[in-house]
């Protein structure tokens, strides 16, 4: 990455350019050994770096930590990988493989070497354990987090130590007694092989019964373990990296708060616009863009007023609606395409207000959102020297690439053509006889 230069490609691009590459190259160490932990914070620090500048070498300003640009796009983040969590849940594939697999010869070389004695699950890291045992140990973490018993004959399935009961906050009955009479769950079976519904009532309170209850069964063959993430049972690292990180940052009050918004970030990145406007308005939403008044709060700046108009305090609002180069602006694009600012925004949630379908029509948006970007472009060329790009021709760019992709994403349905009535037999009127024939030919012969 340190050949990378990023000034030629957007923040959509640089996205792009990070995830398919910088967050690939580590996929197949990871998914055998433990990557450090210092290892993993400089491979972020780069990654960020490249983010938020133009380079990775460089240091720039960090808008926002790295912890949340990791969230789903659709809690606000990026959705970046936290890579520590990543390199375990890959990890967690491993020790999946030994549960599932135990013929195999890895698994029979692993288990002679460290838990001859015991199951996978139970076994301990020795004193001289090699580094790809102890990163397997170490994604046993991650698996134990989703795994859960499927019952077959319940012989094999402890009721008071393993997770068989699907859906069910830890997996395991609430309420556990000081001396249980009943310890697997073959217990709780008749010898049909179905639950025996009155002794499951004595011996558990009634949310951990129902819970039981409706909890599927074979009623024969064992027990067998499976991926409670998943419906089909199999583990895989996606399921395992979501839910790692939902245990290490859903209950945290900022994710929450954050999460609770969810609609405007799913607006955000299902508007019909290019990727890197879509990434602009993110940072408008969050107020991320370098506008004097912003850089002034952040000690950057030592005055906030806007350059062009004179205005007392450059926010992003004044850069992008109220300046007069924006005025200018927006009054050249109603004459224009018809499309107009709604009147009587709100001054703090008025970039959300954009989003909204009651207050502007998602057509209308796509073009505001494209002209803001444009006109965002031309007052950096200025500030920095360069000549700006023409006003009618930012106007037409946003006009046509709105309409180009809103096109593409609503294609127009063909006008189907009238369907021909099919001929059927009618009944002849009165008076009248009708006679039905047929016929048919055969090549080469002459009846």
């Amino acid at each position: 990455m340190g050949t990378w230069s990023g000034r030629e490609a957007s923040c959509a691009g640089r996205e792009v350019l990070l995830k398919s590459v910088a967050q690939a190259v580590p996929t197949y160490p990871m998914s055998c050994f433990l990557i450090p932990k210092e290892s993993c914070r400089k491979m972020r620090t780069i990654i960020s770096n490249y983010w938020w500048g133009s380079s990775a070498d460089n240091r720039h300003m960090h808008w926002l930590r790295w912890d949340h640009l990791t969230r789903p796009k659709c809690s606000g983040g990026m959705g970046f990988r936290d890579l520590n969590l990543f390199n375990l849940a890959m990890l967690g594939k491993q020790g999946w493989r030994l549960i599932t697999s135990p013929e195999s010869l890895c698994a029979r070389v692993l288990k002679g070497r460290y838990y001859h004695d015991t199951d996978f699950l139970h076994a301990t890291r020795k004193k001289h354990a090699s580094h790809t045992w102890r990163a397997i140990l170490a994604g046993r973490e991650v698996l134990q987090q989703g795994l859960i018993r499927r019952i077959g004959d319940g012989s094999t399935t402890h009721i008071w130590r393993d997770r068989w009961i699907p859906n069910h906050f830890s997996g395991k009955p609430i309420s556990v007694p000081t001396a249980p009479s009943i310890v697997v769950v073959a217990d709780l079976l008749t010898a049909s092989g179905g639950w025996n519904a009155e002794l499951v009532k004595q011996n558990f309170v009634e949310f951990d019964a129902q819970a039981i209850l409706r909890t599927p069964i074979r009623g024969s063959g064992e027990d067998t373990w499976a991926w409670e993430p998943e419906r089909h049972g199999t583990y895989t690292v996606k399921s395992a990296y979501r839910r790692s990180y939902e245990l290490k940052w859903h209950q945290t009050e900022s994710e929450r708060a954050s999460s609770s918004d969810g609609s405007i970030w799913n607006r955000i990145w299902k508007l019909c616009v290019p990727p890197k406007v879509r990434v602009f308005w993110w940072r408008v939403v969050n107020g991320f863009l370098p506008a004097r008044g912003v850089l002034l709060q952040r000690h950057i700046e030592p005055i906030a007023n806007c350059e062009v108009c004179g205005a007392g305090v450059e926010t992003i609002k004044h850069a992008l609606m109220d300046c007069t180069i924006a005025r200018f602006f927006w009054n050249q694009t109603k004459a224009l395409t018809g499309v107009k600012i709604p009147g009587h925004l709100h001054p703090v949630t008025w970039a959300h207000d954009l989003l909204d379908p009651k207050i502007c029509t998602e057509q209308d948006a796509a073009v505001i959102l494209c002209g803001m970007w444009a006109l965002w472009m031309s007052r950096n060329k200025r500030r920095h020297g360069e000549a700006g790009v023409p006003m009618n021709q930012a106007i037409k760019w946003a006009k046509d690439t709105a309409f180009d992709l809103w096109q593409i994403c609503h294609p127009t349905k063909s006008k189907r053509s009238q369907p021909t009535t099919k001929e059927q037999w009618r009944c002849p009127t009165m008076g009248w006889t009708k006679c039905n024939t047929d016929a048919s030919f055969r090549m080469g012969n002459n009846t």
